[in-house]
């Protein structure tokens, strides 16, 4: 017994190394840049970053594409730097981004930036812009009643299966204690919000994180890492089935589009398709590819997961100095790629002080076997 026990701990260890070494730093950000949440990467490999204001209400761009090494301002600097524009005419915080199979570049805009309780209309929104031409194709407004300035509307995907010109989902983790998924129309601009305070979209009952060696309890009124319910969220490859993760739990769920995707559907038609599928890590972001795999940032692990379509896991990647908070994830061309924003170290988590250690990573691992 000992002996198996000795060459399961070897086996582990060799994994983890082999792991720790097969990524590659796409770029380290630092000040006066701020810190990256979302990221979306092109066909051609084009690397997009969205910085939001709800944890730093910084006053660099909220959007960038990434080249040559450097952070360029996208579509242009009046769209994503802070202004006395409209809210709805310019970019207030990205959270999620996307590019979907036209290569249109989908950004999240959650309105809300820190030390502000309000989301104004127009803050909170869904846009479209074509990264060849940089014209934005759409705008579309999360309008009230299912506005709130209890919800953080934080990653999305887009189905071009359903809807004249698509539909968009997005999962809301929550910055007060509202969890849903909102379905956007993007011909009509039509919203539905559904699965309100759902099992499927809220915190686990009794959640523990355990962070950087320390084991922390879920206390919504008492915030010592980052909390909530719908976050990471995922597409399949036909389009016919659309996944979820809350942020504060390990189960993984999902529901077919066709049900999702209809504004006529009914609460409890919605209620009744949600489907478990199984046990998976603690996470922020997820990715997919169009094999059908699931790419998790593990937060707990410090690590890259990816679920195969079968429901088994693997380790893809591990660093546990340097994968602090993998945040956001993206796919593309035998590629995952993340930003490690170290959101559990921010001040509002650990007493007031700032525990993060810039430069910011942005990194890229191979999903093939390494």
């Amino acid at each position: 017994m000992k002996k198996l026990l000795l060459s399961l701990c070897l086996g582990g260890i060799s994994l983890m190394s082999n792991a720790q070494s097969n990524y590659e730093i796409v770029t380290k950000i630092s000040a006066p840049n701020p810190d990256p949440s979302g990221i979306a990467v092109s066909s051609k490999d084009r690397v997009f970053l969205g910085f939001p204001r709800h944890a730093d209400d910084h006053k660099e761009f909220a959007l960038a594409e990434l080249v040559n090494g450097n952070l360029i301002p996208f579509p242009n600097k009046e769209y994503v730097y802070p202004s006395d524009k409209l809210y709805k005419d310019k970019l207030v915080s990205p959270h999620g981004i996307y590019i979907d199979k036209n290569d249109v570049l989908w950004v999240l805009d959650d309105g809300k930036r820190s030390g502000i309780k309000e989301i104004p209309e127009g803050a909170a929104k869904v846009v479209g812009i074509d990264i060849n031409s940089k014209k934005i194709l759409h705008s579309i407004i999360i309008p009230k009643p299912i506005l709130s300035d209890d919800s953080h509307y934080n990653d999305l995907r887009i189905d071009l299966s359903h809807g004249k010109k698509g539909t968009v989902y997005i999962a809301n983790s929550g910055f007060g204690e509202r969890f849903s998924l909102v379905v956007l129309d993007i011909d009509s601009g039509k919203a539905k919000e559904v699965l309100l305070n759902h099992y499927s979209t809220s915190p686990e009952p009794g959640f523990m994180g355990f962070l950087e060696g320390k084991p922390l309890r879920y206390d919504f009124k008492k915030q010592k890492f980052p909390l909530g319910g719908a976050d990471g969220i995922a597409i399949s490859p036909d389009e016919k089935a659309l996944y979820w993760t809350a942020i504060s739990g390990r189960k993984l769920f999902s529901i077919s589009t066709d049900i999702l995707s209809n504004l006529n559907s009914t609460e409890k038609q919605v209620e009744d398709a949600v489907k478990f599928e199984g046990e998976r890590p603690a996470c922020d972001g997820l990715a997919e590819d169009e094999n059908g795999n699931i790419y998790f940032g593990a937060f707990e692990h410090q690590s890259i997961i990816k679920r195969n379509k079968d429901g088994e896991f693997t380790l893809l990647s591990h660093d546990k100095d340097n994968f602090v908070w993998p945040d956001g994830l993206a796919y593309r061309n035998g590629f995952v790629y993340v930003t490690l924003g170290q959101w559990n170290r921010l001040p509002s988590f650990n007493d007031g002080k700032d525990l993060r250690k810039p430069p910011y990573l942005v990194v890229k691992i191979k999903t093939d076997k390494n």
